[in-house]
């Protein structure tokens, strides 16, 4: 999975992929293999070498607050792809079908059929690799038809909301 982290204006490329029991990440040319184990918000953060750190995360929309050793960052993570689908060439969001990026595992369904929603209003959470990640409206409108329910498997490609265009 490619990301982009943005931290003090700078864009970080971030890289997360399936190692064995654990991922590797590597954030722009640096590469490390760690072991993650979730508790709510805090994890347990284990590097290839044993070291092993306690992290608080807390997440709204694309930013994330990480708490480790004492220090607080802030960091939002994008998506590329997801910028890509909602989008068209003149930047107008482009269709209201949201649809799974890659193979994985729907978590929560985050809208009833009928509900209003706004550009970036999440509809549904999404775990591929892992990692939860919340998939987001790309347009205003309505929800037209929801595709899935919780603990349904899918795959890449796969229909999982539509968004009929409109004002909300």
């Amino acid at each position: 999975m490619k990301l982009i982290a943005r931290h003090d204006e700078k864009d970080i490329p971030v890289t997360v992929e399936r190692h064995g029991s654990g991922y590797l990440v590597k954030l722009g040319e640096r590469s490390m293999i760690i072991d993650l184990v979730t508790a709510g918000h805090v994890h347990s953060l284990r590097l290839e070498d044993g070291t092993q750190f306690a992290v608080v995360h807390h997440r709204s929309g694309n930013e994330h607050e990480l708490s480790l050793l004492g220090r607080s960052i802030r960091v939002e993570i994008i998506d590329p792809l997801s910028l890509k689908r909602g989008r068209s060439e003149d930047g107008m969001a482009a269709s209201g079908m949201v649809t799974a990026l890659m193979p994985g595992r729907i978590v929560r369904v985050l809208v009833a059929k009928g509900a209003a929603v706004q550009r970036g209003t999440g509809l549904v959470v999404f775990e591929a690799m892992k990692m939860e990640n919340e998939i987001q409206s790309p347009i205003d409108g309505t929800i037209g038809e929801i595709f899935v329910e919780a603990g349904q498997t899918v795959d890449s490609g796969a229909a999982l909301v539509l968004v009929t265009a409109g004002e909300v």
